[in-house]
């Protein structure tokens, strides 16, 4: 137990070393695509095609940083441009059925990382972490005003 009251240094401290872990727990396989594209992809799989600039907003990245994580995306056939609604002048990014795969393989392959970490965790453990990481990450997109989409 710490001593000092404050949780916040440690919490920080924890969190780093959260972020430095968390997409890399299965480190017996490397995941097929890469942490950008697997947020690129995560957010494009639950929502509507996006056009480059609604991407930009939602991911909180600046518009040349988008356009290159979709060119890279569109090299390797993971999305494509479809057609937005009519008149529409901006062209819609959707992830293509080679994307998908990618996208669950590399789901897979963190689900297994995490099972190797937590998976002797009694589940009301992994339940109340995962409620806690939901809690956590609703709160940055309040504060932030870009909510992700769930379910």
């Amino acid at each position: 137990m710490m001593e000092n009251s404050n949780p916040l240094p440690e919490m920080q401290y924890e969190l780093m070393l959260f972020f430095r872990y968390h997409l890399r727990p299965h480190y017996k396989s490397s995941p097929a695509l890469g942490r950008s594209a697997y947020v690129l992809l995560n957010r494009l799989e639950r929502s509507e095609p996006m056009t480059l600039k609604e991407l930009s907003q939602a991911l909180r990245l600046d518009t040349s940083t988008i356009h290159r994580q979709v060119g890279a995306l569109i090299r390797h056939e993971h999305v494509a441009y479809v057609a937005g609604v009519a008149g529409e002048v901006a062209r819609r990014i959707a992830p293509t059925e080679a994307g998908i795969d990618a996208l669950l393989d590399t789901r897979m392959s963190y689900e297994q990382g995490l099972r190797d970490v937590v998976g002797d965790w009694p589940q009301e453990k992994q339940l109340a972490f995962m409620g806690m990481l939901r809690d956590f990450n609703e709160n940055v997109e309040r504060i932030e005003e870009a909510p992700w989409p769930r379910g």
